[in-house]
């Protein structure tokens, strides 16, 4: 399956549908991309801010989610990696990633070894 940004790492998610709330849209995308349930009570939001794509203008949202339902699978063929935070800086990701990242190392989350 070829998609726009292969190759890259990516945080799953996607469009938010005409209709939709946000939060919907967070639980239908993370169900078809990696076949589980978000656990609401365990969800924080973290950050959004907009980028600019050929010549439009897109708001990112991200979230945090400490629990969900289901077993963790690429649904889209899609090769899924658990990465303490600290190594994202490391990954091939897109620079509209760049915001979420410098917060995330900046934020001090939970981290592994």
């Amino acid at each position: 399956m070829n998609k726009s940004f292969s190759g890259f790492f990516e945080f799953p998610g996607g469009k938010v549908n005409s209709g939709e709330f946000l939060i919907e849209a967070l639980k239908r995308e993370i169900d078809e991309e990696l076949g589980i349930k978000i656990d609401l009570n365990s969800l924080f939001f973290l950050k959004s801010y907009f980028v600019v794509q050929n010549k439009k203008s897109i708001k990112l949202n991200f979230f945090l989610c400490l629990n969900w339902h289901g077993k963790i699978c690429g649904k889209e063929f899609q090769d899924i990696k658990w990465i303490n935070p600290k190594l994202l800086i490391d990954l091939k990701m897109l620079k509209s990633n760049k915001k979420i990242i410098d917060f995330l190392l900046s934020e001090g989350l939970p981290t592994t070894n």
